[in-house]
């Protein structure tokens, strides 16, 4: 989510918390890609998501109250003009229905060092979409010079990925899964600035668990026998309360002190993230070809960025 408050200048001097909020949701991020792929690989994919879209809606239900006494969300489903529900369905399909199916099978048969590589790359399509099809923004030779350098250290984590993984093609699924993604952050911008970002995400959500009730149910036929491992299931509660709920609310904490252009910056430091946590618990090795990949894609979109 962006743009969730403006920005108050007279707290200029409490950055740090923008900082350390968005260094904590960063940390949880990484974490997610390493640690989700045990739920990714044990759970059936439908099963996985509609478990997962289900947790994270009963979760944003809870938080309600809370979210209404901070002053967070000052509306009721029932007042909102339909145009603004609508806006929030269409949300809730292309950024919970599409995007964590695709998220959590493309993870079940790829890394997770290529799957946050990929996932860096988010801004750059939302850049292209907001040339060719909302029309918000100008081609520039710079930013697309940039672009290339990361394009370039995709490329090659994804011949590392063919190389180390057993199944190369999930990539394919996680690179669908970051077009959906950046076709909500297109989308999102209006109704965002109208009724915050907080309010937002706790729609999609709740909406998104509504809309994966065939999945889970789906999932339920097809998955022979749940998973007994306790690291399975601490995995899918990563998920829903690391992913989609303490992420998704340290980022608009982050928003609340720093810019939209500061907090962008800290998606870029998670293919590095991503690759040395899984290195150091032994999921993938540290190849030369991550390393150099991870700094490529990195580098190229903190060039795209300034």
């Amino acid at each position: 989510m962006r743009q969730a408050f403006m920005i108050d200048t007279s707290r200029s001097a409490d950055s740090w918390i923008g900082h350390l909020a968005l260094a904590g949701q960063t940390a949880i991020i990484c974490g997610g890609y390493v640690v989700g792929r045990e739920a990714a690989r044990t759970f059936d994919p439908l099963l996985l998501t509609g478990l997962r879209a289900w947790g994270s809606a009963l979760v944003y239900l809870a938080l309600l109250p809370t979210f209404r006494r901070q002053g967070w969300i000052t509306y009721h489903w029932q007042q909102l003009p339909y145009p603004f529900r609508y806006r929030l369905w269409i949300l809730a399909i292309i950024g919970v229905l599409f995007n964590q199916l695709l998220f959590n099978w493309g993870l079940r048969y790829t890394t997770a060092a290529t799957t946050a590589l990929i996932y860096a790359l988010t801004p750059s399509v939302v850049f292209w979409l907001g040339i060719w099809v909302f029309r918000k923004e100008i081609f520039q030779w710079r930013k697309a010079s940039a672009l290339l350098i990361a394009y370039a250290g995709v490329i090659l984590a994804l011949w590392h990925n063919l190389l180390h993984s057993e199944h190369g093609w999930g990539w394919l699924l996680i690179l669908s899964a970051v077009g959906f993604w950046a076709w909500y952050l297109n989308y999102s911008p209006p109704i965002i600035n109208r009724i915050g970002a907080i309010g937002v995400t706790a729609a999609v959500m709740i909406l998104g668990g509504i809309l994966h009730t065939p999945s889970l149910v789906a999932g339920l036929l097809m998955q022979k026998n749940l998973p007994t491992s306790p690291f399975a299931w601490s995995s899918l509660l990563y998920l829903i309360l690391g992913m989609s709920v303490a992420a998704y609310l340290l980022l608009n904490a982050g928003l609340r002190y720093l810019s939209p252009t500061q907090t962008a910056l800290y998606i870029s430091f998670q293919p590095l993230g991503t690759a040395a946590l899984a290195a150091l618990l032994g999921q993938e090795p540290l190849t030369w070809q991550l390393a150099v990949a991870a700094a490529l894609t990195t580098g190229g979109m903190l060039l795209f960025r300034k």
